[in-house]
């Protein structure tokens, strides 16, 4: 039996949806580019899931007047069609090929609600400025920053609008640009500027929404109203810059803008602090914000974001190597666990959980299983593409991992961050000219970036110049405060220069570190590496796979380690960790 497609308007499988109407072809919310003759052929399937739709079937409608040729062009519309659905011809888990009778559709598909309408006017991306504490008291830094981050994240919601992310809108913070120049250089269309004027328990908060070409105001308002009202102020904001960009809401949008995790306007400022001292990303900063997350969720045990929170603090400890992972995981995968439990839909907590799956449980489906519905949820965040590049890296699965983070630096154009893992990723790939290049563009941003400075010593070592990467590796070194990852890095370095003593006292010099803070396994094991001392290095894998140490999902790729693959105790480790069958 035949399924109406066309009086559906569109249709779900997988990732992926089908908009008849519009004629497009997207992966998680994203279009893809597909051409005409194989869109029809997918078009096609669609009519008849389950049935063989015949050459012949195919002929006759896509290529009427065609008979010389025929065969080489539906190869082709095929092949591009199986490209774009990521799809194999020899385990395929879409189109299957019926030997030459035809193809037939085997995956389950539904029927999708049909997309909003397009905007009628060119106005698709949207930058909110941090609110201005007009006060300028910095014990209410927190508040103007959570209202701003609060906004951005109601309005990233919505797929068809393009909302900057965090780290491109901060950059900004407290330099008094003007809103149109902003606009200009972020190429958008409109940009919003707001600020805070605390009195008391009451706030006064001011937005206006300027669009970017001509500088007209959209939009503007004052709003007085007391702390306890701040949810409605911010809604009501959300709201009127949707409605203002003629973006039409569908009920379950208007819906995801109005959204409140809590009704407890202290547990929601316990959270905002929480979310701001986490965003320094600093030790100090670090275990206060988990902290203010404790007491949120003290004063209302059902708020799922601020479990979400808490769990991205503890994860950030065991990133950094700032406490050991057995310490700082476990409450982490605990807290994730909770905010999913109460609230299924949060594509942050998903990615926390993705990423604990894979540093901590080394159960890389279940890792990977997060990351793609963080993605279904939110197809535009990019940390949740950076986190599945990082999956998706460890396991040497290169070409994907490539495109994620792509996407990732795509919708958050500004990121250092994201810019760094692009480079950290073709290290990985072991494409060493693209590293160095990426490097240096993330550098041109912001010289004083160190996670740069550090991918550009990487890429520098693997190339064999020695005296470029120990240069990079030093500026790394001083500006991180001599943390023990560019330090480890560049006793490495020393040590493939062939120049024994200086790599020696580097490694004195970690291990005085490591009389006075936690020093990740992982990093002991490297500097043996290079001074090929294998039983050493072996020996400290071991430790930093008795503490799971999270620096260890790299180990499959990791270039440095290469010296090590034909020793079996390095394949016996990493089927331990579920990287080999």
């Amino acid at each position: 039996m035949s399924l109406p497609t066309r009086a559906l308007g569109a249709v779900r499988f997988g990732a992926f949806e089908v908009d008849l109407q519009a004629r497009e072809l997207r992966k998680r919310g994203l279009r893809l580019k597909l051409q005409e003759k194989p869109f029809q052929i997918l078009e096609m399937l669609l009519e008849r899931p389950g049935q063989v739709v015949t050459r012949e079937d195919l002929r006759k409608r896509l290529w009427p007047d065609i008979h010389v040729g025929f065969d080489r062009s539906l190869n082709t519309a095929i092949n591009t069609l199986r490209r774009a659905l990521g799809d194999s011809p020899d385990n395929p888990r879409f189109l299957e090929t019926h030997s030459r009778r035809g193809y037939r559709f085997i995956a389950p598909i539904e029927a999708a609600e049909t997309p909003a309408p397009a905007i009628p006017q060119p106005l698709r991306s949207v930058a909110i400025l941090p609110f201005e504490n007009v006060g300028a008291d910095p014990e209410l830094e927190y508040l103007s920053d959570g209202i701003t981050e609060s906004i951005i994240s109601s309005l990233s919601q919505l797929p068809y609008l393009r909302v900057m992310a965090r780290s491109a809108v901060f950059r900004y913070k407290g330099q008094g640009i003007d809103p149109q120049a902003v606009g200009r250089d972020l190429r958008l269309h409109a940009v919003l500027t707001g600020r805070v004027i605390p009195h008391g328990n009451t706030l006064t908060i001011g937005a206006e929404l300027v669009e970017v070409q001509n500088g007209w105001r959209l939009w503007g308002e004052v709003y007085t109203r007391s702390l306890s009202e701040i949810f409605a102020v911010q809604e009501d904001i959300a709201k009127e810059i949707a409605s203002n960009l003629s973006v039409r809401l569908t009920g379950e949008e208007k819906k995801v803008i109005v959204k409140r995790y809590t009704g407890n306007v202290e547990a929601y400022r316990d959270y905002l602090k929480g979310r701001y001292y986490c965003n320094k990303m600093n030790p100090d900063a670090l275990r206060k914000s988990v902290g203010c997350f404790e007491q949120a969720i003290a004063k209302d045990p059902h708020y799922a974001l601020a479990y979400a929170g808490l769990a991205d603090a503890y994860n950030l400890f065991a990133f950094f190597g700032l406490r050991p992972t057995k310490e700082v995981l476990p409450p982490a995968k605990e807290a994730a666990l909770k905010a999913l439990e109460l609230d299924e839909t949060l594509a942050e907590a998903h990615v926390t959980l993705g990423s604990i799956r894979d540093i901590y449980d080394w159960d890389w489906p279940a890792g990977e299983r997060e990351y793609e519905r963080a993605l279904e949820l939110s197809p535009g965040y990019p940390a949740a593409h950076h986190g599945y590049a990082d999956h998706l890296a460890a396991l040497g699965r290169t070409k994907e991992a490539i495109s994620e983070i792509l996407k990732a630096q795509e919708l958050d154009t500004l990121s250092l961050v994201y810019s760094m893992e692009v480079a950290w990723n073709w290290f990985m790939a072991r494409e060493y000219d693209r590293a160095l290049e990426q490097s240096l563009k993330t550098l041109e941003m912001e010289p004083l970036f160190t996670p740069a400075q550090h991918t550009l010593g990487l890429a520098y070592e693997q190339m064999g110049k020695y005296e470029e990467a120990i240069a990079a590796f030093e500026k790394a070194l001083t500006g991180s405060g001599r943390n023990p990852v560019p330090l480890a890095a560049m006793a490495h370095a020393y040590a493939r220069a062939g120049r024994r003593r200086e790599a020696t006292e580097k490694l004195n010099e970690l291990r005085q570190f490591a009389r006075e803070a936690y020093v990740p396994p992982y990093w002991f094991a490297l500097l043996h590496t290079g001074l090929g001392e294998k039983d050493a290095a072996f020996e400290w894998l071991e430790r930093a796979y008795a503490g799971r140490d999270v620096w260890l999902v790299w180990l499959k790729r990791e270039p440095r380690f290469d010296v090590l693959r034909s020793d079996p105790r390095l394949e016996n480790l990493l089927r331990r960790i579920g990287l080999l069958p």
